[in-house]
């Protein structure tokens, strides 16, 4: 280990106060000089890289040659952009001295005087524990995603296999298939984004898309937004049964019918949905309210803490959806794709 007499004087220029902080940090802190070569690294960092002779080892050497092939490239534009006066960070492996993998959270910033880089300053954070935690929690996922995926299309075939060795008719087969069919999509979409949350768009996408009769019948406008996975299941069934009545009753149903989905968020911070079907037979309220119905009426509005209104006009069912951009106990239902 390098005596105190030459690290403080490395450190001259940056402050004798600083080598007391920065020794007595828990993360490994390396002062780096203005041609990116090792100056200093105070005693935690020689001990969570287990050095045993810095002097030897790092000091003078280029930073950027520390590190191993795969991290070199993300150190060295770290360290010119510090040199050019912009902090950064970044996340890269690099094992100690005695070989033990490790991962690092590094902080690169640069350290000026009369307006120029004279030093960077490196912390790394030992990270490694961390990332462990996430890569089983992520293979962990994996594997229930997978399971669940499997779950869902076991169903499907349960189900369409019961339902036509027991002589239903085929309009009930069709429906709970497309409701299953629903589902799913809804869940791989979940799927890919590890459940954290779907696009609006792709659950409008994939519920309505697979019913349309011919290209161009389906727009969708409106800034794209997550939606928490509960009520992305339930709108995903809303959006289903609105596509299977128009379908069956409504715009889909003709070669010329349209189908437009918008929605906005008003000056209130209400998440406002319209479904305006054009171009279809005349339309007529239903004679009574079956599951499509209570989906769309009941089920979404409990769920979003909204307000469904549905409005059979004979040019065409107009649907409006309302809800809360937050709803009360769902504080990450609505979140802006960034």
């Amino acid at each position: 280990m390098a005596d105190e007499g030459s690290d403080k004087a490395v450190l001259e220029g940056v402050g004798a106060y600083f080598l007391s902080v920065v020794e007595a940090s828990q993360d490994c802190i390396r002062v780096i000089s203005a041609n990116g070569h090792v100056e200093y690294m105070n005693a935690q960092g020689q001990s969570l890289f287990e050095i045993d002779d810095f002097d030897g080892r790092n000091r003078q050497r280029y930073w950027p040659d520390l590190w191993p092939p795969e991290s070199r490239e993300t150190v060295e534009q770290s360290l010119r952009a510090a040199l050019g006066g912009h902090a950064v960070a970044f996340r890269a492996f690099c094992p100690t001295a005695r070989g033990a993998p490790r991962w690092w959270d590094t902080t690169v910033s640069p350290i000026m005087e009369h307006g120029r880089v004279i030093r960077v300053l490196a912390t790394s954070r030992d990270v490694t524990s961390e990332r462990t935690a996430e890569a089983h929690r992520q293979l962990l996922v994996n594997e229930l995603n997978h399971r669940v995926k499997n779950t869902l299309a076991t169903i499907q075939s349960i189900a369409k296999q019961s339902l036509r060795n027991a002589g239903v008719e085929p309009s009930v087969r069709d429906a709970l298939e497309g409701r299953l069919m629903a589902i799913a999509a809804t869940h791989n979409v979940l799927t890919d984004q590890n459940w954290s949350a779907a696009s609006l768009r792709q659950i409008v996408d994939g519920s309505v898309a697979p019913y349309s009769t011919k290209p161009g019948q389906l727009t969708i406008t409106g800034q794209d937004l997550k939606v928490s996975p509960k009520p992305a299941v339930v709108m995903a069934l809303a959006f289903h049964e609105l596509a299977i009545n128009a379908l069956k009753y409504g715009a889909l149903s003709s070669p010329d019918g349209h189908v437009d989905v918008r929605w906005s968020i008003d000056p209130d911070d209400q998440l406002v949905i319209e479904w305006a079907e054009r171009g279809g037979p005349a339309v007529r309220p239903p004679e009574r309210r079956g599951f499509g119905s209570r989906i769309v009426e009941t089920a979404l509005p409990n769920e979003l803490g909204g307000a469904v209104a549905l409005d059979y006009r004979a040019d065409g069912l107009r649907c409006s959806i309302r809800s809360p951009l937050l709803a009360l106990d769902k504080v990450d239902a609505f979140m802006p794709l960034g």
